[in-house]
């Protein structure tokens, strides 16, 4: 594995690949990391992020249902636990001692702590429509887990346009789950033109010029300070920002060069933010942006 600092020559070009407010909405500079790491091949398909120490992040990959702990000083694998045979591993998040590890299908792993050898506590699945499910997060502020579903629901314009954030109760019985968060992608273009902020375009017949704004969520996160929620969405490379009430803080347009695929998302208790994106025909990443004073 590099060091860090022989990662430069991707991090050079950041600035002029990047677009929205530049990170000053949000407490990041998103054009100057702090660090990069470089994943090992086995972690090629990384799909999410958690913190769980200072010196420690968690992570899952895709086909793989095991979780491995990374050095935040090294970015090297320090540890890792299987919990169950081969599946389409998407969501990941830390919950006091114990860990919520989603499928894609909706089955969640509510794992053990490290005392128990993470060994799997209970499994259930989450009784909503959405059939392809990424984003699994934890939010301290109301102790409750958050889902992110990567599809929209078919049927109707108005759920084209639709995305939904659900929350489970980890302590209740029967971990139903409810909406706290209705965003209108249609509404979040218009505030992105209220505020200055640019959005992904595209090129389409004739040369027209349109929205390329997609929005499948491939993680969420709650920043420790602001409860801002983080929602990353892979296939057009974006990290939304949004308030508590839905409202849009940023949205940033991550570079294709460092971050070709972001899946993972979380905070140290200091605010440092920590992404991972899969290596989509390159290495696979974990890297760090320092949260501004």
């Amino acid at each position: 594995m590099r060091p860090p600092l022989l990662l430069a020559f991707l991090l050079s070009g950041c600035a002029t690949a990047q677009q929205g407010n530049g990170g000053k909405a949000i407490p990041y500079e998103m054009r100057k990391p702090e660090v990069v790491f470089e994943l090992p091949p086995g972690l090629r398909e990384v799909s999410a992020l958690t913190d769980v120490d200072e010196e420690t992040i968690a992570c899952v990959q895709d086909e793989n249902a095991s979780i491995y702990f990374l050095s935040t000083r090294t970015g090297r694998i320090v540890d890792s636990v299987q919990f169950a045979g081969p599946a389409d591993m998407e969501g990941l998040t830390r919950v006091g001692d114990e860990f919520f590890a989603l499928r894609s299908d909706g089955l969640i792993y509510r794992l053990g702590d490290r005392t128990s050898g993470f060994a799997v506590r209970d499994t259930f699945r989450i009784g909503i429509p959405n059939r392809n499910i990424e984003g699994l997060g934890y939010d301290e502020r109301t102790g409750m887990v958050l889902v992110s579903p990567k599809d929209f629901v078919k049927g109707s314009k108005e759920g084209k346009d639709e995305r939904v954030i659900h929350a489970i109760d980890p302590q209740a019985t029967t971990k139903a789950p409810r909406v706290i968060l209705r965003l209108s992608l249609d509404a979040l273009e218009r505030q992105a033109a209220g505020k200055g902020i640019a959005i992904p375009r595209e090129k389409k017949g004739k040369g027209k010029d349109r929205s390329a704004l997609k929005l499948r969520y491939s993680s969420v996160a709650v920043h420790p300070a602001t409860g801002h929620y983080y929602l990353l969405s892979a296939v057009d490379r974006t990290l939304l920002v949004v308030d508590r009430s839905g409202e849009l803080v940023d949205l940033v347009q991550l570079d294709q060069r460092l971050l070709p695929k972001p899946e993972g998302i979380t905070f140290m208790p200091n605010g440092d933010m920590w992404l991972s994106s899969e290596g989509k025909g390159r290495t696979p990443v974990l890297v760090r942006y320092a949260m501004l004073n």
